[in-house]
């Protein structure tokens, strides 16, 4: 069995004379040290193991017993120690005391510092933690934190919207997953696991056909709503795109070839999004493409998600389609595809999703959709709504 007991080394002194208590561990016929925070003046304030001759000796003998028994109960959470050598063993009880000690916060931190998501998904991180830590102490024990924890985090935050909670739920899920396969925990299941019962509606902001039309040819007064007209029926042609992608594009060409920048890290058969640029678009890139291909549209402030919103706001108001957002355009040409019948494979394509795991990615083991049938399903969606039919 491992031996540990308190000492002071002369031959390691510091600057000055002071010397750091180190805690001896003794094993298998080695000896290793671990460097505590106590430091003593001189090693005549050192004596049988203890601090002497100091006021404050009491203290800080009782602290080290304190750290010495912590080290001894990391060991002995140590499997088989029999089997390790003596730096081993040290590295091994460091690692079980790191488990015991590990709080949300530094959980949180770690898991930060090893994330390869993007800067922006991080600082999302960040704020939700924020506001989570305005609940939950960030200085909770991870092996505190239960089922019913979580429940009375949730009972607690019935303030904030649906989508919210279930961001901070995500969180604090990735949290604990990111403790139980570090082995800071003992969970025999994740504790937020089925804490959320309720799930939200999807959000049916998709338009008719006729609806669709209907923002094609309105004859809007105002600049802010002609060019959120003209950005929703573009994002419509191009398969539902994304504003951010839109942006980035380089239009000069029939041909398009981009990643989609919400799921560029993340795993997909196709990586890239590819298909010919129908020409109902054609008249509307025109209008806003630059010598270097790309568009200019927000002028040099760049894109900003509340101008877009606000734009949106004032061409809903003079059309009268109060469910209508620029995400609306996205959900009608998925819709309006899957009504006419393109395959769900060739749609997820189109609106450049990842690739989810379980049934309903195995399909791709077997098929690979190409960018000619991107091509002929956006004809498809773009011929149709440029007929007065509709769905039954």
């Amino acid at each position: 069995m491992p031996t540990l007991s308190l000492t002071v080394l002369p031959a390691k002194a510091l600057k000055g004379g002071k010397n750091k208590v180190r805690i001896a561990v003794a094993h298998n016929s080695q000896t290793r040290y671990i460097v505590t925070d106590v430091v003593i003046d001189s090693p005549r304030e050192w004596k049988n193991g203890q601090i002497v001759k100091r006021d404050d000796a009491a203290y800080l003998n009782t602290k080290l017993r304190t750290k010495l028994n912590e080290v001894q109960h990391a060991i002995d959470e140590v499997p088989y120690p029999e089997c390790l050598s003596c730096a081993e063993l040290i590295e091994a009880s460091a690692r079980a005391h790191a488990a015991v000690s590990h709080t949300l916060r530094s959980a949180f931190e770690e898991m930060m510092s090893v994330s390869t998501a993007k800067q922006s998904s991080i600082d999302l991180y960040r704020s939700n933690f924020r506001s989570i830590s305005r609940f939950l102490s960030p200085d909770m024990p991870v092996s505190q934190f239960t089922p019913l924890v979580a429940r009375k985090y949730i009972k607690q935050r019935n303030d904030l919207a649906h989508a919210t909670i279930q961001e901070h739920v995500t969180l604090l899920s990735r949290i604990m997953k990111h403790c139980q396969q570090n082995g800071y925990t003992d969970f025999r299941f994740n504790p937020v696991t089925g804490c959320l019962k309720y799930s939200p509606s999807v959000r049916q902001s998709w338009l008719t056909p006729d609806q669709v039309r209907t923002v094609r040819d309105f004859p809007f007064r105002y600049k802010r709503s002609l060019k959120f007209r003209d950005l929703f029926m573009l994002s419509y042609y191009l398969g539902g795109m994304n504003i951010v992608d839109m942006i980035k594009i380089d239009f000069r060409g029939s041909h398009l070839k981009y990643k989609r920048t919400k799921t560029e890290r993340a795993q997909k058969v196709n990586p890239f999004v590819e298909f010919d640029i129908p020409d109902e678009a054609r008249p509307i890139i025109e209008k806003y493409i630059q010598p270097d291909g790309k568009l200019k549209i927000f002028g040099k402030v760049g894109y900003k998600s509340w101008f877009m919103s606000a734009m949106g706001m004032v061409a809903r108001d003079e059309v009268g389609l109060p469910q209508m957002t620029y995400y609306s355009a996205r959900k009608s040409f998925a819709q309006h595809a899957f009504q006419l019948g393109i395959s769900e494979s060739v749609i997820d394509y189109i609106l450049g999703h990842s690739l989810n795991s379980g049934r309903a990615s195995t399909i791709y083991a077997y098929i690979k959709v190409t960018p000619a049938m991107a091509t002929a399903a956006i004809r498809k969606v773009a011929d149709f709504i440029a007929t007065n039919e509709n769905f039954d």
